[in-house]
């Protein structure tokens, strides 16, 4: 406003002998350069340290903090900050394969030039939102939290690059601009939905060589039973020595086999619809988390460049583990294929499966044949576009319209 008026001020006053207007020019004028100039000053001397979280989650909003110390001899007052994520720019590629979410609804020309395109493909691709934040009045050497609110918008890496202080000046018309360079990464997980408590997990208990004992230890474990006598080739790591000792001749512990279960989530990611891709990860993040509570174990199983099996349950990393996979998941083509070699060779450990699929393509539906030839009882969850495009499903198939996710969901 002050600058407008300024330039105003100096068209009307360029005759001085008709108006006196050039007085009001040359005070704004004024104001202006002391504005600046004060910047120069006496600039704050502060520091900054973000406090990431370790997780959020795709589309819920979450707060962190960033603390200010006061490093100078004087309090300050009205600083602002805004934390900057590193921007990535969508490729050629990416740019023409894509479209905006409500892209058919603008007018040719915007359609053709692309530029909201754009900008909806940078923001995506970038991550997340985060809001300028007010940092508290910070007293001399002392310290203030600022609290930031972000929205994250995809799953996957963040980066953050850099904080920025803005300081004002005395008539708060400008603003000092500090970057602190601070290089950071926050795991964004997939977006989740409740799933019903009525849903049941594929299969029974199952043999497991080694026992449920196996799976608290690295190598060969099993459940302990009773002592003996030692027989010819038993292993010396299983002599019980105070017992031998004891009793002056060998004797040695007795273990057992154990059944329990064991699952295998198996997700495809063979498919060019973006959107679809995502709330494929998404249900399959949900079953997982539904699972967690089990007393077995449960394989993520996927196709990237090698077939990844991550394993969660008792001795085993945390669900938190698959869904960290799931956050950097990338689509994979022919993925049913190298699943299927993959699961040929697996079968003999899984008590039941749990088969997520992006759509119902033939490689698809050859994978799912595979699959229950085995015998092996087997959740079948399809994504997919349009319900009525679907043929020849599995009668007890869930079908998952992209727009209905989440109540299907949940009416499990």
């Amino acid at each position: 406003l002050i600058q407008t008026s300024a330039i105003i001020c100096a068209a009307i006053g360029v005759d001085t002998d008709l108006t006196l207007t050039y007085q009001l020019f040359a005070f704004l004028l004024c104001l202006i350069i002391v504005s600046r100039l004060s910047l120069r000053i006496q600039p704050p001397k502060i520091s900054v340290t973000r406090r990431l979280p370790k997780y959020a989650t795709a589309g819920q909003a979450f707060e962190y903090s960033i603390n200010v110390a006061n490093e100078g001899n004087h309090t300050e007052r009205d600083l602002k900050l805004i934390d900057n994520p590193r921007i990535v720019s969508p490729d050629f590629k990416q740019f023409q394969q894509e479209r905006e979410p409500g892209e058919e609804t603008r007018n040719a020309y915007d359609r053709w030039i692309g530029f909201h395109r754009f900008v909806w493909l940078q923001r995506r691709n970038t991550g997340i939102v985060i809001k300028q934040g007010d940092v508290p009045e910070v007293s001399l050497k002392g310290s203030a939290d600022t609290m930031m609110e972000a929205m994250p918008l995809r799953r996957g890496i963040v980066n953050f690059t850099s904080t920025t202080l803005l300081s004002p000046d005395p008539f708060g018309l400008n603003y000092a601009i500090k970057n602190f360079n601070q290089h950071e990464q926050l795991m964004v997980l997939p977006k989740r939905y409740p799933v019903s408590t009525n849903f049941e997990l594929p299969g029974g208990r199952h043999f497991q060589p080694g026992g449920v004992n196996s799976t608290w230890s690295i190598g060969e474990s099993e459940e302990f039973v009773s002592l003996r006598d030692y027989r010819d080739g038993d292993s010396m790591r299983k002599v019980h020595w105070p017992s031998t000792a004891k009793r002056e001749k060998p004797v040695v512990k007795e273990f057992q086999d154990e059944f329990f279960v064991r699952q295998a989530l198996v997700l495809d990611t063979d498919t060019k619809d973006s959107e679809l891709l995502e709330e494929t990860v998404s249900v399959a993040a949900s079953l997982l988390l539904q699972t967690e509570t089990s007393d077995g174990l449960m394989d993520l199983i996927y196709a990237a460049n090698t077939t990844q099996i991550v394993t969660a349950g008792r001795g085993y990393a945390h669900v938190n583990h698959q869904l960290e996979a799931l956050a950097t998941l990338t689509r994979y083509e022919g993925a049913a294929e190298r699943l299927q070699e993959t699961l040929s060779a697996h079968r003999t450990l899984i008590s039941g499966y749990i088969l997520v699929l992006p759509g119902w393509s033939e490689s698809q539906q050859q994978l799912v044949r595979s699959m229950s030839s085995t015998g092996i009882p087997v959740a079948l969850f399809i994504v997919t576009q349009d319900e009525k495009k679907l043929a020849d499903t599995p009668a007890r198939a869930n079908i998952l319209p992209v727009n209905e996710v989440a109540k299907r969901l949940a009416g499990l």
